[in-house]
C-alpha cells in the first residue's frame, strides 16, 4: 500500500506543476530528506525573495482518495537572513518532520519542555482520536521590520500564497485550499508574520498558532482588536481559532500571555500553552513543533465535497 501511495504522488507530481503554478521543482537537499515524507523545493520566477522558492513535505501515507490540510510554517528573524538556513528552518533546526512523525505514530518523545503531564495527555489524545495528518509548506518568510509599506508587501506575500505557492503545491498532493483546511503558524518573527497575515486576510487562512510572537506588551490590546474586528467581517460564526504557545524563559513570555488575555476579553476562540524552556531552536525540537502540529492536526477542517 505504501508503494501504491508513493507511486500515486509520484504520477501527480510529475504531471502538472509547470503548466499550473510555472514552478520549478526540484528534490531538497541530502540533508533534508525523510523517509517519510517526499521533500521537494520550489523556485518562482519573482523578483521578492520571499517569493522565490519553498520547501514542501508531502508525507507518504497521505492517500490520493481525499483532500488534505496544509500548514504554512514561517520561521524567525535568524533563519531569514540566509534563504539555505529559511529553507530547511522547519526541517531541520526545528525538527518539525520529528513533530510530525510522532504524532502520526502517536508516540510521544519525553522531554523536560513538555513535562510529563502533557506529554500524558496527548498521548491519550492521540490514543482516542488518531492524528490525521497534513501537507507542511515552508516557504520563506519575509521579513516585516524594514518594510516602507508592510501592508502592501503583505498583501502582495499573500496573493503570491493563494494564487502561486498553493496552485504549486496543489500539483504535487491532493490538499485542500479551503480557508478552513489553511492554517498558520510561524516561531518568533514568523509569528509577527503570521499575526499580521492572519488579521489582514481571515478570509483565506483557517487558523493561526503563534510560537513565542515576536510582540512588545504594548501590541498585546491592539493586535487582539485587530484580530476582532477581522474576524467579524466574516460574518456570524466564522470566527478563526488562535492559539498561542510560549516558555517560561521566552524573550516575549510575557507579552504573549497578555496578548492571549487580550484575545479572551475580545471573545475570540483562543486557548494558550505554557512549557519549559528558553527562546531557542532547541525547545523548537523539544516541543514547540509538536505543539503547533498537534493542534492544527486538531483544528483544520477539510470541507465536505458538494454532492454530486
Amino acid at each position: 500500500m505504501l508503494a501504491s501511495r508513493r507511486a500515486f504522488l509520484s504520477a501527480f507530481a510529475t504531471c502538472a506543476v509547470p503548466a499550473v503554478a510555472k514552478a520549478r521543482v526540484e528534490q531538497a537537499p541530502a540533508d533534508e530528506t525523510a523517509s517519510e515524507f517526499a521533500v521537494h523545493e520550489l523556485s518562482f520566477d519573482r523578483v521578492e525573495r520571499s517569493m522565490q522558492r519553498a520547501r514542501v513535505y508531502v508525507p507518504h501515507e497521505l492517500t490520493g482518495d481525499q483532500e488534505w490540510p496544509v500548514a504554512v510554517l514561517l520561521h524567525g528573524y535568524a533563519q531569514a537572513l540566509a534563504d539555505s538556513r529559511a529553507l530547511s528552518a522547519w526541517g531541520s533546526e526545528y525538527d518539525a518532520l520529528g513533530a510530525y512523525r510522532s504524532l502520526a505514530h502517536g508516540e510521544v518523545p519525553h522531554t523536560a519542555a513538555l513535562g510529563a503531564a502533557r506529554v500524558q495527555a496527548i498521548s491519550d489524545s492521540l490514543q482516542a482520536t488518531p492524528f490525521r495528518g497534513m501537507v507542511l509548506v515552508a516557504p520563506v518568510t519575509p521579513i516585516p521590520y524594514f518594510q516602507r509599506n508592510l501592508g502592501q508587501a503583505l498583501t502582495a506575500y499573500a496573493d503570491w500564497m493563494q494564487q502561486t505557492l498553493l496552485p504549486a503545491v496543489a500539483q504535487l498532493a491532493p490538499i485542500s485550499t479551503a480557508p478552513e483546511a489553511l492554517g498558520l503558524t510561524g516561531v518568533s518573527m514568523g509569528g509577527l508574520v503570521g499575526l499580521e497575515l492572519m488579521w489582514r486576510f481571515p478570509e483565506r487562512f483557517g487558523a493561526f498558532c503563534g510560537i513565542q510572537i515576536a510582540i512588545k506588551r504594548s501590541q498585546a490590546e491592539p493586535y487582539a482588536w485587530l484580530l476582532q474586528r477581522a474576524f467579524a467581517r466574516l460574518g456570524s460564526g466564522r470566527s478563526r481559532p488562535v492559539r498561542v504557545v510560549t516558555s517560561t524563559r521566552d524573550t516575549y513570555r510575557w507579552s504573549n500571555q497578555a496578548f492571549y488575555q487580550a484575545l479572551r476579553r475580545s471573545n475570540i476562540d483562543a486557548s494558550f500553552e505554557l512549557r519549559d524552556g528558553g527562546h531557542t531552536s532547541r525547545w523548537m525540537r523539544n516541543a514547540g513543533s509538536l505543539e503547533s502540529l498537534y493542534w492544527l492536526d486538531r483544528t483544520l477542517q477539510v470541507p465536505e465535497p458538494p454532492p454530486r
